[in-house]
């Protein structure tokens, strides 16, 4: 095998994207080039000759990948490996480390030095990432050298400094819960309003596009418009005053939407902002929302939600592709026609077809909602992002139903799963708990005295009692004071009216 066999066939790549090329690791330095630059200047020679003590390395690394295409990992997650590889590397390099078959472990060790100074003294990398990033090398470099073990990426890791960060969860303060949900609530009115108002009048209108909001919040949307707040009547040059009217003039009746690219900016904020609601309505997850074709929806009511199912042409019978709730129907009959009257359903074949201005990225892609991320950012306004929603979702149910098994059901996750990555602790879902706790295991009866009994009706004396304290019974509150079953409320009225009863009583004993 030569130095040319090593590029990395199957990788769906979009269309201003270079294809993974495993010869690049064989030239020192060349990883710091940008990929779509660093074929050109390898075969000028820029980087001299290859590393001879790489090529059994690099090979390794090349059928190690192609297993990994063959057997269907994921795309995304092989990118991910090949990213962090490309880091890696690039840090060897720099830092004139060697790189072999033999050599490649105490590279590694020393990088995640590097990293541990940069969590621990630097503080400019989290330790999660940090970890995230060499645990990642790691499984590369041990199924590359085919290392013995069921995990040996991890054993891999054993070796180092750098620990897998805690996994404790910290409890939530009232407040700070109520916070969340009054940011996730705002959110949402504000992605409902986006929704509501860029119809497909809105949209072929004039631009940039003000929306305001109940609380006196205005929002701009510039389109393609570079500088949203010109004052076109200060431009002095006639035909340059002409183009800016002309760009933030309404579409004229026979222009497509599509042809200049003058809204798509619009339109895929209206898509982010329905792909952020319907993820909240549904509880998917990204990948699967975004992958979802446009089809013919059949609506079965299931208590107070809905099955979606898919519809296949012939006959009656579908597939079941997500629940909603019922109040969402609409919402998302109105998107539908929208999509229609705008013409999207005809240019692209998915839920939220996004649409790309020149780059076309593979459909493997993660998609990251970048239109409406900018938009929030540059008015001021809190994004919170999909994986948030569906964590905040997951917290809220299990709260108000108080069923981990329904919600995990719902979420279409296991009880351990839940437990696991998304449910967070709350002190007043633990109060709830205890007192539930204490109400099943603590059986209580009414007393005729302040407080509870937990003896059922069978008084006993406690042992510290003087021999003149009156015998324990149920009949009167006297009667609790010296029961070992009586369990009392040790308020400042409470101890006022013992204090009283017992100058009465004196009182009563002295007239005698």
């Amino acid at each position: 095998m030569n130095n040319q066999d090593l590029l990395l066939k199957g990788i769906m790549i979009g269309t201003h994207a270079e294809p993974w090329d495993l010869r690049v690791l064989l030239y020192k330095d060349a990883t710091s080039v940008k990929r779509n630059e660093v074929n050109e200047l390898i075969d000028d020679g820029y980087f001299g000759e290859i590393v001879s003590d790489r090529v059994s390395l690099v090979h390794l690394l090349h059928n190690m990948f192609t297993s990994l295409l063959v057997s269907g990992i994921a795309q995304p997650t092989i990118i991910s490996y090949l990213r962090n590889l490309w880091d890696f590397l690039r840090w060897v390099d720099s830092n004139n480390l060697p790189c072999s078959e033999d050599t490649i472990v105490s590279s590694f060790d020393a990088w995640t030095e590097h990293l541990v100074y940069r969590v621990f003294y630097k503080k400019d990398l989290k330790h999660y990432v940090a970890y995230k990033r060499a645990s990642t090398v790691a499984n590369v470099i041990a199924k590359a050298l085919s290392m013995p073990g069921n995990k040996p990426g991890h054993n891999l890791m054993l070796n180092t400094r750098l620990t897998r960060p805690s996994k404790h969860k910290s409890s939530l303060s009232t407040q700070a819960d109520k916070q969340n949900l009054a940011y996730t609530f705002e959110f949402g009115r504000i992605l409902t309003a986006i929704c509501q108002k860029l119809d497909l009048v809105t949209v072929r209108g004039p631009v940039p596009i003000r929306l305001s909001f109940d609380n006196n919040k205005l929002i701009t949307i510039a389109g393609n418009l570079i500088n949203p707040d010109l004052d076109v009547s200060a431009i002095r040059s006639s035909s340059d005053r002409t183009r800016a009217i002309k760009a933030r003039q309404a579409l004229p009746d026979g222009e497509s939407l599509f042809e200049s690219n003058k809204r798509s900016n619009i339109l895929n904020i209206r898509i982010g902002a329905e792909l952020l609601i319907f993820l909240a309505q549904t509880g998917m997850n990204l990948a699967q929302a975004d992958s979802l074709k446009l089809e013919d929806f059949r609506w079965q009511s299931n208590g107070e939600d809905y099955d979606v199912f898919r519809v296949y042409k012939g006959r009656r019978q579908g597939e079941a592709i997500f629940s909603c709730y019922n109040t969402y129907r609409e919402h998302l009959q109105t998107y539908l026609k929208w999509l229609n009257d705008t013409g999207l359903k005809e240019l692209d074949d998915r839920l939220f077809p996004f649409i790309n201005r020149g780059i076309i990225p593979a459909r493997c892609s993660q998609r990251t909602l970048g239109s409406i991320r900018i938009l929030f950012k540059k008015n001021d306004l809190k994004f919170i992002k999909p994986s948030e929603l569906r964590n905040t979702r997951v917290n809220w149910l299990i709260r108000h139903t108080d069923n981990l098994n329904l919600t995990a059901d719902q979420m279409g996750h296991s009880p351990e799963v839940l437990v696991r990555d998304y449910l967070r602790p709350h002190h007043q879902r633990a109060t709830s708990e205890i007192i539930n706790f204490h109400n099943s295991y603590i059986p209580s009866i009414e007393s005729p005295g302040p407080g509870v009994c937990i003896g059922q009706s069978r008084p006993q004396k406690i042992t510290s009692a003087p021999d003149e304290a009156p015998i324990p019974d149920c009949i009167s509150p006297e009667g609790c004071i010296f029961c070992t079953h009586h369990r009392d409320i040790m308020s400042p009225d409470y101890c006022w009216k013992l204090a009283s009863h017992l100058r009465l009583k004196t009182l009563d004993l002295r007239a005698w």
